[in-house]
């Protein structure tokens, strides 16, 4: 196996109501659930309404795979290809595929972008992929908070 990881982002192409774009939403990640474990692959998803941004870890066939599929999918556009690359490691080897989207700090969307708005296009695959752990981080210690 060739432990790979994918970096994209792509412009959302849904224009619909927030019951319809919720469900799309929930039916990307259901699909991400159930298509990637049997194939070893983790990673995270990023919505804005704006904007998907998205990282894929795991067998470098794998992941071509899930991108070339994502690459079709009508529900966004514009599909950028940040980065593809060898690891030794897994950043998120205990997300299946986990969705993100709740708020973020200005400062959190400042130390990662160029500005107070979630831009993908305007960050690189570093900056893009530090974003991506600082808000599951954010995520995670807010839902701990939550079961407290």
């Amino acid at each position: 196996m060739y432990l790979s990881r994918l970096i994209y982002y792509s412009v959302n192409a849904v224009q619909s109501q927030e019951g319809s774009l919720q469900q799309e939403l929930k039916s990307i990640l259901l699909a991400s659930q159930r298509n990637n474990p049997p194939l070893g692959v983790s990673g995270a998803l990023i919505f804005n309404y704006s904007y998907f941004a998205q990282v894929l870890e795991g067998d470098r066939k794998a992941i071509t795979k899930i991108f070339c599929k994502v690459s079709n999918d009508t529900r966004h556009s514009d599909i950028v290809l940040l980065e593809v690359e060898p690891i030794s490691e897994r950043l998120f080897s205990n997300w299946n595929m986990s969705f993100v989207g709740g708020a973020v700090s200005e400062n959190e969307l400042r130390r990662y972008g160029t500005s107070a708005q979630f831009h993908p296009e305007k960050m690189t695959s570093d900056s893009l992929l530090g974003f991506v752990r600082a808000v599951i981080d954010a995520s995670n210690a807010t839902a701990k908070a939550k079961a407290s």
